[in-house]
């Protein structure tokens, strides 16, 4: 009892250490997906209290914990797609230096189930050590996973039913836990395929430095040509899906939409310039860039050419009188 209190003090000392660790290392992750533009679910953080860490220690019958034990700061990266997984790996490589590093499907033999997950066991490199926020931090070990959500889910689910290998299993429950473990993998598959082949879809929508304006209206098709028109402006994926919803109960098309903004097009500069020193934010203006972001430009240019999208829109209490006039001087042209 005094071995282990005398372990706890010692644990307590360098605890404040590895939440500055993983405190830091969480902040550096988010900030260097977000500057590859790996899109994550997020990225969760822990350091082991003691009685996870003594209760190890006794299981593993450790010597020197502090040394042999490397997940006392863990970090877990859950991303989207199996191909994002390889970048963040490189990523990891790259900014960190790697004590160990283990991929657990190598581990599985083809008619064993089990979580699929990549863990790394990393420190700090030396010029991250300047740094105010990581200086003290050298040598400390954090385990660092990286998992797509469906290996996240599956990691989930399984450790809630507490099977850890095969001969764990009651019998009567093998083919139905392989078979889900199997359709969690094929899954993840899939989901990379798709991707791949919505890229393809995209790309296709442009010939010959021409944006393809004879293709149904779906979210993808809205997107493409908000991006070709307007690759410069704010995109918004939520407010893109609600200008969609827009667009199809008004039966308003790309072809529709590609000659209402060519009709008004040497118009909007100079309307989006008054709009914003008069001040009016509902009329789809982004504050941080001071003009109309994607979806922003297309609701003004239909309030200017589509008479019931206009009148629909139109509220009493919003100040649209820049809207009116531009709308009055072009039908009295």
């Amino acid at each position: 009892m005094e071995n282990k209190e005398a372990l706890k003090q010692d644990f307590l000392k360098v605890n404040l250490l590895y939440q500055r660790l993983s405190f830091n290392i969480t902040e550096s992750l988010k900030f260097l997906l977000k500057e590859s533009e790996i899109p994550y679910l997020d990225v969760y953080s822990r350091v082991k209290d003691f009685d996870s860490f003594f209760d190890k220690i006794d299981r593993k019958q450790y010597e020197k914990p502090f040394d042999q034990i490397e997940d006392i700061c863990g970090l877990r990266i859950v991303c989207y797609y199996p191909s994002d997984v390889l970048l963040i790996k490189k990523i990891i490589g790259e900014e960190f230096v790697i004590v160990n590093s283990e991929d657990k499907v190598d581990n599985l033999e083809p008619d064993k189930f089990g979580y699929r997950s990549h863990h790394f066991v990393v420190t700090l490199k030396n010029e991250w050590l300047n740094v105010p926020n990581y200086r003290g931090l050298e040598g400390i070990k954090a385990e660092i996973q990286v998992r797509t959500i469906l290996m996240h889910a599956w990691a989930d689910i399984s450790h809630k039913l507490s099977y850890k290998k095969k001969e764990h299993i009651p019998e009567v429950f093998k083919r139905n836990l392989f078979q889900l473990s199997a359709l969690f993998e094929i899954a993840d598959d899939r989901f990379e395929m798709l991707r791949a082949e919505r890229e393809e879809y995209r790309g296709g929508m442009i010939n010959n430095g021409h944006f393809n304006l004879n293709q149904e209206l779906n979210l993808d098709s809205l997107q493409g040509f908000l991006d070709f028109n307007f690759p410069d402006r704010v995109k918004d994926n939520d407010d893109t899906v609600n200008l969609l919803d827009e667009l199809m109960e008004y039966g308003i098309y790309l072809e529709d939409l590609s000659e209402s903004y060519s009709k008004v097009q040497r118009l909007l500069p100079e309307l989006e310039h008054d709009i914003f020193l008069e001040g009016n934010m509902d009329r789809g203006l982004n504050e941080e860039e001071k003009r109309w972001t994607q979806c922003g430009v297309v609701r003004n240019f239909l309030d200017l050419t589509n008479d019931q999208y206009w009148a629909d829109r139109r509220l009493p209490d919003r100040n649209d009188n820049l809207i009116q006039k531009q709308r009055d001087k072009m039908n009295n042209l």
